[in-house]
């Protein structure tokens, strides 16, 4: 089975980890990410002709950090970028792989709100209210799964690629293999709702991270990273 492009996984990202709202101006995507993050706050290039000062006057003017999102084969953008100050922030790299590879347990530890357990999971991971509210903002098909409250994740899906977001383990119990058994029920969970494939992002110096994803047979397929003006 052919593994989605990369533009497929950053269509199903941008959908299934939103912004509050989005615009475009000027060969740009300017996101108004409401203090969830890089990823919902960064600008995106549509134009490779865009004026960069567009996108920079758009950002200050929502009260946002000049931030822009890399994505492959914007080499040129990257450039233009470095030669204006600003400085390489957050590579990642977006793995995938075909749900079936992954699907082994029954998901039956799933809600359609976060409990208790899960936000504090969350929150000991630096993962507070405003990425909850990412989220919650999502629309399309999505759950809240955690394994016997110890493990979370927040998936959602997009044209059939279930995105894996907010993969967390309670701290007291790491590196006992509940990072596994939550994919695997995300994994469950994609194909009881029709999903394909199963992808999740991680910066790259997350080793450990990686190896797991590895270990599952997921694939590396592309990247991206940021660029900000300090």
């Amino acid at each position: 089975m052919s593994l989605p492009d990369i533009h497929a996984l950053y269509a199903a990202t941008d959908t299934t980890w939103p912004s509050a709202s989005i615009s475009e101006i000027g060969g740009w995507i300017i996101k108004d990410g409401a203090g969830g993050g890089k990823r919902v706050s960064a600008a995106i290039q549509i134009d490779p002709t865009a004026n960069i000062e567009t996108a920079e006057t758009a950002m200050r003017t929502i009260g946002q950090d000049q931030l822009f999102q890399i994505r492959t084969g914007e080499e040129q953008l990257d450039s233009r970028l470095q030669e204006r100050g600003y400085q390489l922030f957050d590579p990642v790299v977006l793995l995938v792989a075909p749900v079936a590879d992954l699907q082994k347990l029954n998901c039956d530890q799933l809600t359609t709100t976060p409990n208790a357990d899960m936000i504090k999971i969350w929150a000991d991971g630096g993962i507070g209210p405003s990425r909850l509210n990412v989220m919650a903002r999502a629309n399309c098909p999505k759950a809240y799964i955690h394994f016997d409250n110890k493990a979370v994740a927040y998936a959602a899906i997009h044209n059939g690629i279930c995105m894996a977001h907010a993969v967390e383990v309670s701290e007291d119990h790491r590196r006992q293999g509940l990072g596994k058994q939550i994919m695997h029920r995300v994994a469950d969970w994609a194909n009881l709702q029709g999903a394909e494939f199963l992808a999740v992002i991680t910066v790259i110096e997350n080793i450990a991270a990686r190896t797991l994803y590895k270990n599952l047979g997921m694939s590396e397929v592309g990247n991206y990273h940021y660029r900000i003006k300090r």
